[in-house]
C-alpha cells in the first residue's frame, strides 16, 4: 500500500528525519546568506609597495594601497597609507590619507592626517584634516566640500560593486 513504509516508521525515527530536514534548510539559509554578502561587499586585499621599490608613473587603485618605497608621479587610492621610509614626489589623491613619509606636491584627499613624522611640501585640498605634534608642513591648506578626482574613485569603487 501507499503507507505502508510510513506506517513502519518509529515516532524517534520521524522526529530525527524531521530535525535533520530543518537543520539542513537552516544551514543553507545561511550559506545563502553568507553568499549574498560576499558578491555585496567585493573585498580588495590592501596592495603593499616595499622599501627597496622605485616607480615613476601613475598608480591609479580603487582598493587600498600602502607605500614604504619611492614614487615618482601620480597616485589615486581610495585609501592611501605614506609610511615613514616613502618618499612621494607628485600629486596625491586619496579618500582616507595618512602621511606618515615625505610628500613632495600636492595632496587631494577627503580625510587627510599627518603623523608626526609626515614632511609635506606642497599644498594641501581637503574636507577634514589632523596634524600631529611634529609634522613638518610647507604650502597652503585649503578646505573644499567636494573634490572631483577623490569623488570619482568612490563612484568608480560603489559601481563595481553592484
Amino acid at each position: 500500500m501507499f503507507f505502508s513504509k510510513w506506517k513502519k516508521k518509529k515516532p524517534d525515527e520521524i522526529k530525527k528525519s524531521l530535525v535533520d530536514k530543518n537543520e539542513k534548510a537552516i544551514s543553507s539559509e545561511i550559506v545563502q546568506k553568507d553568499n549574498a554578502n560576499k558578491k555585496n561587499t567585493k573585498q580588495i586585499s590592501p596592495s603593499h609597495l616595499g622599501k627597496d621599490i622605485k616607480i615613476s608613473g601613475k598608480i591609479i587603485t580603487e582598493g587600498e594601497l600602502q607605500i614604504d618605497g619611492i614614487v615618482e608621479g601620480e597616485i589615486e587610492a581610495l585609501k592611501l597609507v605614506i609610511e615613514q621610509s616613502a618618499k612621494i614626489i607628485g600629486s596625491v589623491s586619496s579618500e582616507d590619507l595618512v602621511i606618515k613619509g615625505r610628500i613632495i606636491g600636492p595632496v587631494y584627499g577627503r580625510k587627510v592626517r599627518f603623523g608626526a613624522t609626515a614632511r609635506v611640501e606642497g599644498d594641501t585640498f581637503h574636507e577634514t584634516i589632523a596634524i600631529e605634534d611634529g609634522a613638518y608642513y610647507e604650502g597652503s591648506i585649503k578646505r573644499h566640500g567636494s573634490l572631483s578626482s577623490v569623488s570619482n574613485l568612490a563612484k568608480n569603487r560603489a559601481a563595481s560593486n553592484n
